[in-house]
């Protein structure tokens, strides 16, 4: 059975094209850093709480968490920002 191939609109016929929304390398930065600083004081909350409440000691793995997480966030938010800007 040969294979059906779709028919391909003219080119003269193209869809109106989606408006593009352009951020300054500095606003995508200050993003990223904003994100960072947001899940970073989630993060510290979400550790913090037990040591605070209860007095306990804080684990290491705690201290990485805090230090690791935002960074992850903030990165993937810029990447994530940075397709969804530049999408065509």
């Amino acid at each position: 059975m040969p294979a059906q191939h779709d028919e391909v609109p003219n080119a003269g016929t193209t869809p109106g094209k989606a408006k593009r929304r352009d951020l300054s390398i500095m606003s995508r930065n200050l993003l990223m850093v904003a994100i960072g600083v947001v899940v970073f004081a989630i993060v510290a909350t979400v550790v913090l709480y037990g040591p605070i409440t209860y007095g306990d000691e804080i684990p290491n793995f705690g201290i990485i968490l805090m230090l690791t997480v935002p960074v992850i966030a903030g990165v993937a938010f810029r990447v994530g920002l940075d397709a969804w800007l530049d999408r065509e």
